[in-house]
């Protein structure tokens, strides 16, 4: 059995580790993508492992959002396992990797900060964390946020409550990413290709070889695109007559800093805010015998059509100004190591894309947004699976890739969300409307454009998710 793996990143690579603890001496793994891994969302991550922390209001209304709550629960779980497995695997060159360090292990604490930063939609959110906590029995503590290591933010924006998820927390990503790398470079049934996949060449009704940058064709008897946010590219370029969703790229915007004198020892956050996450500062350990004290601070979020391998201005003015004024106000003295761009790959209707095509021997596996290294390894057991024929859980079939777009909000609440998380970000840019009635008069504004855009896409009795508003507006997203 040959497989083909279109992509390099952190879902594409823990597929390919899983298929290999799966093969036999004969099979074959070719895995293609750039080593330079441009605008990777992995390579510009926190790596923080938070199912509780990223719940929103409203988020876990549905089955199919509880389902995929339900996911983030066993992928936080699995993943002290799963490292065990892949330090295992790197055998006597562990410590290269920071095996022994905290950098190379799963780490556990993240801290929740509930401030008046933006309004009170933030409010709402950490109460359905708090929820959340309570009804599934998560241990969580309540502790006064003078008492959070390294917080220390400006009066004004200081936090009123705090929580300690104990059990949520982060790992290096791009040290886990050099262990897959190099445990599979090590194995001699896997074929890595530095080279970027142009398109898919169909056969009597399979895909049957993938066309490289460079004209090259590589055959093989399954294959697998895990092309994170260049899936609609590639699909489009290959004409395989496949009915799927297009996928846009979740620009996210993050900053690594050094501060000796203010290193973490657990992740500081809020709650998501303004259709992103918040802003977080997570601890970033090196491997050892690189620095130990370098701070990953993030992150901004917009949705764009095309790819985006430049930060914005905006992004890093808004982030720096952010993390020293809600976390830490002397990180104003940090030394900046590196601004990343990552390219969250985002479906049109927000859901992950997983499993198997109507072209038997077809998979693809992307859509994740900001989950795809938190939900990896059961990801990759899951897709492993199924490339395997075995049978897995039937709900995990709502998530298919060549699905009718998922319709999870009605028309009014896709509205209201609208309304109030672009007046929540509104706040968080500065945001401070004078005495009167400003500012209901412009969430008025913003309700009425919601409704008009609306009507003309015909979303009448369904709603537009509101992270995709922009891409409905401008026609890259189609009804």
């Amino acid at each position: 059995m040959k497989t083909v793996i279109i992509g390099n990143g952190i879902v594409a690579l823990t597929i390919a580790f899983r298929l290999t603890q799966r093969a036999n001496a004969a099979d074959e793994i070719v895995i293609i993508g750039s080593h330079q891994r441009p605008s990777s969302a992995t390579l510009a991550a926190a790596a923080m492992l938070n199912s509780y922390a990223e719940i929103e209001a409203g988020s876990l209304d549905s089955e199919l959002d509880r389902y995929r709550f339900e996911l983030s629960r066993n992928a936080t779980a699995a993943w002290r396992s799963f490292e065990e497995e892949l330090s295992a695997s790197v055998g006597g060159d562990s410590r290269r990797f920071g095996a022994q360090s905290a950098a190379g292990r799963v780490s556990r604490g993240t801290f929740i900060v509930n401030n008046t930063a933006t309004d009170d939609l933030e409010d709402e959110s950490f109460d359905a964390i708090v929820a959340a906590l309570d009804h599934y029995q998560e241990p969580y503590q309540w502790v006064s946020p003078r008492d959070i290591p390294q917080y220390n933010p400006r009066q004004r924006t200081r936090a009123l409550r705090a929580i300690l998820i104990e059990n949520e927390g982060w790992l290096n990503p791009r040290l886990t990413l050099e262990k897959l790398d190099f445990v599979l470079q090590q194995d001699v049934r896997v074929t890595v290709l530095d080279a970027e996949a142009r398109r898919l060449l169909a056969t009597d009704g399979r895909v049957s070889g993938a066309e490289l940058d460079d004209g090259t064709i590589v055959d093989g008897d399954r294959f697998l695109l895990a092309a994170g946010a260049t899936v609609s590219d590639i699909l489009r370029a290959s004409d395989l007559g496949l009915n799927v969703q297009r996928v846009f790229s979740g620009v996210g915007t993050s900053i690594e800093i050094k501060s000796p004198e203010f290193a973490l020892s657990a992740c500081i956050r809020t709650p998501n805010r303004g259709l992103a996450c918040g802003v977080y500062s997570a601890p970033y350990p090196g491997a050892p015998g690189e620095d130990q004290d370098h701070v990953l601070i993030g992150a901004s979020n917009f949705i764009s059509p095309d790819r985006v391998t430049r930060p914005r201005l905006s992004a890093v003015d808004n982030l720096l100004r952010n993390v020293i004024d809600q976390i830490n106000s002397n990180y104003y003295r940090a030394e900046l190591v590196r601004v990343n761009v990552g390219l969250r790959p985002s479906s049109q209707d927000t859901y992950p894309m997983l499993g198997q095509t109507e072209i038997p021997n077809f998979f693809i596996a992307t859509g994740t947004k900001r989950d795809g290294f938190h939900l990896s390894p059961l990801i990759s057991t899951i897709l492993a699976d199924i490339m395997d024929g075995k049978a897995v859980d039937p709900r995990f079939s709502a998530l298919r890739p060549d699905r009718p777009l998922i319709r999870a909000l009605s028309r009014q609440q896709a509205i209201d969300k609208a309304v109030r998380h672009t007046i929540n970000a509104a706040y968080q840019h500065g945001f401070a409307p004078p005495d009167g009635r400003l500012d209901d008069q412009i969430a008025k504004l913003h309700r009425d454009n919601f409704e008009r855009l609306h009507d003309q896409v015909g979303a009448h009795d369904w709603g537009i998710p509101p992270e995709m508003l922009d891409m409905y507006r401008y026609g890259h997203a189609v009804a």
